[in-house]
């Protein structure tokens, strides 16, 4: 039996800039992060870091070695107290998720961009409809992309509890590219599998061959 030829993986490595420009961004989730884990070791860093407003005031990019100047500390410890920063947070949103709730609908998104993905639960005030768009610029450190559009929402209604699960495709949304999928897989001319084997744009090659024959 033939093997399956395994797919080639796309995967986002982020910088620690990009990282530092997350965390800039919602300096509310450093001071949850801070008020619910203390005694790290990157706590006085990141106590430093909410006191100068992440630098946030200032014109201009600002580097992982002017960042550990100002903190009198060397870059590579910089470095890795920002990542584990940004993914304490992430762990603390997986295990205590009402700390990042407030008013509005409790929502959890689960968020993909070819072979990276990550889930964040928060509120909003509307849930967004099926191909409408979202931006969470938080997670690019995580999948790679800020803009996303909604493949699934599901509904979900329990004892006393209500909850709601959004699944999000990253970049722009075609949508004659998702109804020529659908039809493809309703006719049988592409499986199931060939979307977890294939690449996005790997399906669309396959999906325009379909169409000229």
């Amino acid at each position: 039996m033939a093997r399956t030829k395994e797919r080639r993986k796309i995967v986002h490595e982020p910088s620690t800039h990009e990282i530092f420009r997350c965390l800039c961004g919602m300096p509310a989730y450093s001071k949850t992060l801070l008020e619910n884990k203390p005694g790290k070791s990157f706590t006085d860093f990141l106590r430093w870091l909410i006191e100068v407003n992440f630098y946030n005031d200032e014109e201009g990019k600002i580097t992982i070695k002017k960042l550990a100047a100002g903190f009198k500390t060397d870059t590579a410890k910089a470095t890795r107290w920002i990542n584990e920063i940004y993914q304490e947070i992430f762990e603390l949103n997986y295990d205590k998720p009402e700390l990042f709730q407030g008013d509005g609908i409790k929502v959890t998104l689960y968020m993909k961009s070819y072979d990276n993905h990550c889930s964040f639960d928060t509120t909003i005030p509307v849930v967004p409809r099926e191909f409408e768009t979202l931006r969470f610029p938080f997670v690019h450190g995580k999948v790679g992309i800020d803009y996303f559009w909604v493949k699934k929402v599901e509904h979900e209604i329990g004892d006393n509890s209500y909850t709601v699960t959004i699944w999000l495709e990253g970049g722009f949304l075609n949508k004659y590219r998702e109804f020529a999928l659908d039809k493809a897989l309703f006719q049988g001319w592409i499986g199931f599998m060939e979307i977890y084997e294939k690449h996005s744009f790997e399906l669309d090659e396959e999906i325009k061959k379909i169409y000229r024959n």
